[in-house]
């Protein structure tokens, strides 16, 4: 898939945080790098897993800390995820709800495998319902 510049070096973000993922158990190996709208930096993250998995951290929600680490609440302009997979992976709906605190429903999310970004899909097409403001309760 032919994408431009700025895309492509944020493939190559990914794909070096990838590389760096800690995977000693599953071996699948993540990498993501989120492009914030107004900056021209790149935050990237991997994957890091634990024996317990439960506390393991998604490669997208390692990239959307170092954002917000980076420049307070960020407004996400586009996500580049790269696994080292056949099939390639998207984003879990945990990191796709984490996402929708920073994103619009047309978010563009790159997919890529290690050699190349394969396909663009959109954050709306990917998750449809995602958690906003609190419901109001109607009775107990």
């Amino acid at each position: 898939m032919e994408v431009n510049k700025d895309v492509q070096l944020a493939f190559e973000a990914a794909s070096k945080a990838r590389v760096n993922a800690y995977a000693v158990y599953s071996k699948v190996k993540v990498g993501a790098a989120i492009k914030v709208k107004g900056y021209d930096q790149v935050f990237a993250g991997s994957n890091v897993e634990y024996c317990v998995n439960g506390i393991s951290v998604c490669a997208e929600r390692s990239a959307l800390s170092a954002c917000v680490t980076g420049v307070g609440k960020p407004e996400i302009e586009y996500v580049v995820v790269c696994s080292n997979t056949e099939p390639v992976l998207y984003p879990c709906g945990v990191c796709l709800q984490a996402l929708s605190e920073f994103c619009s429903p047309e978010l563009e999310i790159y997919i890529a495998n290690k050699k190349q970004i394969i396909e663009k899909v959109l954050y709306k097409d990917l998750f449809t319902h995602q958690y906003g403001e609190l419901p109001k309760v109607l009775d107990e």
